[in-house]
């Protein structure tokens, strides 16, 4: 059964969102705008043991990676991030 995320404005002056799990209201991961591309959007997940991890794109596909670097800003919406967000939440 597929779980519906929804965004849910941080409300902290960011323009970031928070990816929910509307089942058991479950924090997933961010949508973070990019501070180096303008328009663009990282996509981190949430993981209990280590905080966040970003989703990077490479020309080989998607992996996670433990900071925001290159590729890790490459999402043209909040909803593209949080989709990225679903294919590798970790929670």
């Amino acid at each position: 059964m597929a779980r519906k995320l929804t965004l849910v404005s941080r409300n902290d002056g960011s323009d970031a969102f928070w990816v929910v799990d509307q089942a058991g209201n479950k924090l997933v991961g961010e949508a973070i705008p990019s501070d180096v591309h303008r328009g663009r959007w990282r996509a981190a997940v949430a993981d209990p043991r280590q905080g966040y991890s970003f989703v990077c794109v490479t020309e080989r596909g998607e992996t996670l990676v433990d900071y925001s670097q290159v590729g890790t800003e490459t999402f043209s919406s909040p909803q593209d991030a949080m989709a990225a967000v679903a294919r590798h939440r970790i929670v």
